[in-house]
């Protein structure tokens, strides 16, 4: 019976371990499904590593990139994203926390200013 406990709590510990080494929900997705467009230079899509091609994406607010994210998006040249970024099992929770990576990552002091 303890070996069993020990082994229990043995292998929680390493749950917990690997829980806290994966990266968050955001970044994951980011990584595996937005970077396809969102950091190849091939993309019309507006680059990570580009901050300024987010500002005024970032001036219509969290709520409407959300919007875009989860329902799709077809830009002034007819570019398009798909709605989820063609990956219709990801949640919405999985979404918002990739817009929020997405927000976090490309926000500078005067793209995030909410003084006028």
């Amino acid at each position: 019976m303890m070996r069993s406990l020990f082994l229990l709590f043995a292998c929680a510990l390493g749950a917990d371990a690997a829980l806290a080494d994966a990266p968050p929900a955001g970044k994951r997705i980011v990584d595996q499904v937005c970077s396809a467009c969102h950091a190849n230079d091939l993309s019309e899509a507006p680059q990570l590593k580009q901050p300024a091609m987010w500002t005024a994406r970032l001036a219509k607010g969290r709520d409407a990139l959300v919007h875009s994210a989860l329902n799709g998006f077809t830009g002034p040249t007819g570019e398009e994203m798909p709605p989820r970024g063609g990956r219709p099992e990801l949640t919405d929770a999985e979404i918002q926390a990739a817009v929020d990576f997405i927000i976090s990552t490309v926000s500078t002091p005067t793209t995030t200013r909410n003084t006028p």
